[in-house]
């Protein structure tokens, strides 16, 4: 690329994010570093009725000082969304509602 092709990409901001895999008994966080390059497993968090869960990612998203929390989104090949599905959006809301100003994007997880 020349130097007019990348001045007219878009930029990442640089800063941590937390990538939250949604299970039905554990939820699994990672972190990328702030270039936004290299992903690492932070731990995994037990489910729990109580919203105690909800509540460990938010913390462990402010500790890490996150830009921002991405929730995996498990889509068929075709694009359908099942109950794996419907779980990580209700989850990536109760994360919302509890963690902001932090915001909170589902990712597409197919391929990946």
């Amino acid at each position: 690329m020349t130097q007019e092709d990348t001045a007219d990409a878009p930029r990442l901001r640089r800063g941590v994010r937390l990538g939250v895999d949604v299970g039905s008994v554990r939820v699994g966080l990672a972190r990328c570093d702030a270039d936004g390059i290299l992903a690492t497993p932070v731990r995994t968090v037990r489910r729990s009725p109580d919203g105690s869960d909800v509540r460990e990612v938010v913390a462990e998203a402010r500790e890490l000082d996150a830009l921002e929390i991405l929730v995996g989104l498990p889509r068929g090949l075709s694009g359908r969304e099942g109950a794996a599905a419907a779980s990580a959006r209700g989850y990536a809301e109760r994360i919302a509602a509890a963690a902001a100003p932090i915001p909170v994007r589902l990712v597409d997880e197919r391929l990946t």
